[in-house]
């Protein structure tokens, strides 16, 4: 029996979100506010970089109720993968 890979919901999330292209979107946010592209995609990536810090602390996250789903699940890679991605925000070296 071979071992689960607790990263299979993240890559299947990746392998989805190749499905769609977010430059147009992105683009008009740079035009429509008058920022460059970079600067919006660098604040879209810091965004979802911090979303795991974030998710620690705001009430109700998203991350709580995909973890309680998983528990509920049984899903236990998916627990563990969760987890990690929080961890993650916690042992960036912006936090020491």
């Amino acid at each position: 029996m071979s071992a689960q890979d607790p990263n299979q919901n993240f890559r299947t999330a990746v392998a989805l979100s190749r499905l769609v292209d977010p430059r147009q979107t992105l683009e008009n946010l740079a035009r429509n506010t008058g920022l460059t592209y970079d600067d919006v995609v660098h604040h879209a990536l810091v965004r979802y970089a911090g979303s795991g810090a974030e998710a620690l602390l705001a009430i109700e996250p998203q991350a709580l109720r995909d973890l309680i789903e998983a528990r509920k699940a049984e899903d236990w890679a998916k627990v563990a993968a969760l987890i990690d991605w929080l961890e993650a925000g916690l042992d960036s070296s912006e936090w020491h």
